[in-house]
């Protein structure tokens, strides 16, 4: 019976592990600020002019790691173009569209899969 309580819970943990997992996408957002890190936040992160949180609860304030670092899963090539697009819409001023997955983070801040400029 010991047996099958721990398996109940272990199964309940991944799976209520699994369903907090999301993305957020957050849109007409622009950079508010950029900063390279050497050995935090991923490397690289940029500030938003909107909270995460208002898409994605569990995602805190408004900064977004690219993982420049090539942490999570990320390559260090895909994160570069992704930096590149955020600088360019910095640079610019140009509306964005992010996507933000709270299943990965650095140092608590959660990373943006996609990035696009908008018109």
């Amino acid at each position: 019976m010991k047996k099958v309580v721990a398996l109940m819970l272990f199964v309940s943990a991944v799976l209520s592990n699994a369903a907090s997992a999301a993305t957020g996408t957050l849109t007409g957002v622009t950079v508010q600020r950029l900063g390279v890190y050497e050995e935090r936040f991923g490397g690289c992160m940029a500030e938003l002019s909107k909270d995460i949180s208002t898409v994605l609860p569990s995602c805190p304030g408004k900064w977004v790691t690219f993982a420049c670092d090539g942490s999570l899963d990320n390559s260090v090539a895909k994160a570069m173009q992704k930096w590149d697009v955020a600088q360019l819409g910095y640079a610019l001023g140009k509306p964005l569209l992010v996507q933000v997955d709270n299943s990965k983070t650095v140092n608590g801040y959660c990373f943006a899969n996609i990035i696009r400029l908008e018109p």
